[in-house]
């Protein structure tokens, strides 16, 4: 049974995890751009990029970080907060895997998950996390009549 099939039969709870896998293109970067008016020459500029640490253009963080919505919006999860650590560079052809991880609840439902994003070497290029409302079962109901 995949997780969101669990969300709607009994929501999520401290342990849950997902993963998602990725390959971010140069157009990905190119598109993010602008989209996003993120102009910035590490990402846009090839000979810029070049003259930097990076020696090639590099992946916005937020694109890659933004994996955590597609696992959000999967469990219906309506965001408060989210949070990155930028640790490495995400280069366009790299293939990233978020693990996210439901780590608290609280009693009014706030619920709290923490995330790791590794590139195809097993770097860890990013931390972060979410925090946010999982649906109501009145709304997990509603998800399973979707289906």
């Amino acid at each position: 049974m995949n997780l969101r099939q669990v969300v709607i039969e009994r929501g999520l709870a401290p342990g849950d995890r997902g993963s998602l896998t990725r390959t971010f293109t140069s157009d990905d970067v190119l598109s993010f751009a602008r989209i996003t008016g993120d102009m910035n020459p590490y990402h846009c500029s090839r000979r810029f990029a070049e003259a930097s640490r990076f020696r090639q253009p590099i992946a916005h963080g937020l694109l890659v970080g933004g994996m955590l919505t597609e696992i959000g919006g999967q469990w219906a999860w309506l965001a408060t907060g989210m949070n990155f650590n930028f640790l490495a560079p995400v280069f366009p052809g790299d293939t990233i895997t978020l693990e996210l991880e439901v780590v608290s609840q609280d009693e009014h439902g706030l619920t709290v998950a923490e995330g790791r994003w590794t590139n195809q070497e097993g770097v860890v290029v990013i931390t972060g996390g979410l925090s946010g409302y999982p649906p109501t079962p009145e709304q997990r109901k509603l998800m399973g009549e979707e289906v």
